[in-house]
């Protein structure tokens, strides 16, 4: 019986808590860039310059992952629904 007062504990979701994490942190650190390089008065990359090696390695994936699905789909027509070889 007394387990039913009893409160519930919320689940912890940690993996939005390590998300939320990286992207403020990010938002932090190029918000420090920035100022360096307006303080050095360097002029800002656009593009594909300023980005750093893990997001650089992620389009790389995206990339090849979008060739492959192209290769499947259209050179040897292997659709969705269609067993493949």
């Amino acid at each position: 019986m007394a387990n039913r007062y009893k409160k519930k504990k919320k689940p912890v979701n940690k993996t939005k808590g390590w998300i939320t994490d990286y992207y403020e942190t990010g938002r932090e650190w190029d918000k420090e860039n920035r100022r360096r390089r307006e303080e050095a008065g360097e002029k800002e990359h656009k593009g594909l310059k300023n980005l750093n090696s893990f997001e650089l390695t992620c389009i790389v994936i995206i990339i090849v992952a979008l060739i492959g699905l192209f290769i499947k789909l259209v050179v040897l027509k292997h659709g969705f629904w269609t067993p493949g070889i």
